[in-house]
């Protein structure tokens, strides 16, 4: 039994919380805060003072003792970053000259595949015309109607207006045929006609003027001389010993001339786009070495050039093979086919023009053999204008390489390209579009600016 309370025991708990309890004064002086100094906060995992009269703390009865904080390492998955994709081996960026201009950075070893493909449908379709019209004629012939027969075909009707129209349009389908192919490789079709990936008109219509130029006095010229000094003339040329005068045009000459003004540019286009065009491409696409790739494919263009034309004498060969090998250093050094096309077109007029004045186009059309004299005054003849081209173009500074069109700007933070794209380890956003871009982020920069100045 106890009668004295100490400061230190606890009141009885009432029922009633809303009397105050009652605590009897202590004869003992309160002690005074301002003299007691300020207890300094524990250190993490070191015991806390006690003060005079309050218990230290300790642990609860029943409970356990509580430990000391410790920071969780994180599992051994998140320290390593997310695995990314191996990228695709592609060729490095970088100018290209127009030889190797499909072998780029799309560039895979199933691309000239493609194009090999695409030009063989392309053939195909064309023999599948020829079919065609064979069926009908026969189909025709039954009927009582008679159409031309294309067994029968002659020399003069080579030569006369519509045979030189068919043939021109034939030739000039290499046009669209290198441009599908190109396509199907690279997605770029404008490649096969420049490194610019179009036509450089300025380049073409100069280049064309400067060779009319030259190549009308040298040929009219090597055909007097020729024939004054008894080594014989170009066939069509009419400078035989009775000299350029009088004229003694073909029959029809008018139409003949209208045709040929109007498709030989295009026949020559065909030809220069095929050969020198798409597949002087293919071949270089095929080859890592600039040099090879420079001259593998010049070589075999003009090989191949000469020889389409036929059945010819070696001294004919020789000029063809010439014209094929300086068409493909204009266009290695101009980066495109304008000046190629211009001296072939340039050199088509010139001989048909003659042939046209003097009744020899079919002499000039069929021919097959030439003298030695001939060859080398005609191969002369087109080295001389080949180095005039090349120094008017030269002063021009046309664009020799291929440059890819430049990367996209880097984006934000965190962003990556294409719809939706997170940064590796990042939370996808909950609601709302998706970063698509930079655009959009500076979108969404220039909305907070204006959240934030309202």
């Amino acid at each position: 039994m106890t009668d004295a309370k100490t400061p230190d025991a606890v009141p009885p708990t009432t029922d009633q919380p809303d009397q105050p309890v009652a605590v009897p004064p202590s004869s003992a002086p309160l002690p005074s805060t301002a003299a007691q100094p300020t207890p300094q906060s524990p250190l993490p995992g070191a015991a806390a003072p006690s003060s005079p009269g309050v218990p230290a703390p300790g642990p609860v009865q029943g409970l356990p003792a509580p430990t000391p904080y410790r920071p969780v390492p994180p599992p051994a998955w998140a320290a390593q970053p997310a695995p990314q994709p191996a990228p695709r081996q592609v060729l490095p960026d970088g100018p290209r000259e127009y030889p190797q201009a499909l072998r780029g950075p799309w560039f895979r070893w199933w691309r000239p595949l493609l194009g090999l493909v695409a030009i063989g449908a392309s053939v195909a379709v064309l023999f599948g015309a020829m079919l065609l019209y064979a069926l009908v004629w026969v189909v025709a012939a039954a009927l009582g109607t008679q159409l031309p027969d294309p067994s029968n075909v002659t020399d003069a009707w080579f030569v006369s207006p519509a045979g030189l129209l068919v043939t021109n349009l034939g030739l000039a389908l290499g046009i669209p045929l290198a441009l599908v192919a190109t396509w199907v490789q690279a997605k770029r079709a404008g490649l096969v006609s420049s490194v610019l990936g179009r036509v450089r008109w300025p380049l073409l219509l100069g280049g064309l003027g400067v060779s009319l130029l030259l190549l009308v006095p040298l040929t009219v010229g090597s055909s007097i001389l020729m024939a004054q000094f008894g080594a014989g003339a170009d066939a069509g040329s009419g400078a035989d010993e009775s000299g350029l005068w009088p004229l003694t045009p073909a029959s029809g000459w008018l139409v003949l001339t209208l045709v040929i003004l109007l498709t030989t540019p295009l026949q020559a286009a065909g030809e220069e786009y095929f050969f020198r065009g798409w597949l002087t491409q293919w071949i270089g696409s095929l080859l890592r070495w600039r040099w090879v790739a420079l001259v593998v494919p010049a070589v075999v263009s003009a090989v191949l050039f000469a020889m389409a034309h036929g059945a010819q004498s070696p001294w004919l060969f020789a000029d063809r093979l010439v014209f094929g090998l300086v068409a493909s250093v204009l266009v290695w050094r101009t980066g495109g086919l304008e000046l190629a096309v211009a001296l072939h077109v340039a050199n088509n007029l010139v001989a048909f023009g003659l042939a046209i004045a003097y009744d020899g186009l079919q002499d000039s059309l069929l021919i097959t053999e030439v003298a030695l004299a001939e060859g080398a005054v005609s191969i002369a003849g087109t080295l001389v204008t080949t180095a005039v081209l090349l120094w008017w173009a030269r002063r021009r500074r046309p664009t020799l390489v291929v440059t890819d069109p430049p990367a996209p700007p880097p984006g934000p933070p965190g962003w990556a390209p294409g719809a939706g794209a997170v940064a590796v380890g990042a939370a996808p956003a909950a609601a709302g579009p998706a970063m698509a871009g930079p655009a959009q982020h500076e979108r969404a920069q220039h909305e907070r600016a204006q959240g934030e100045t309202a």
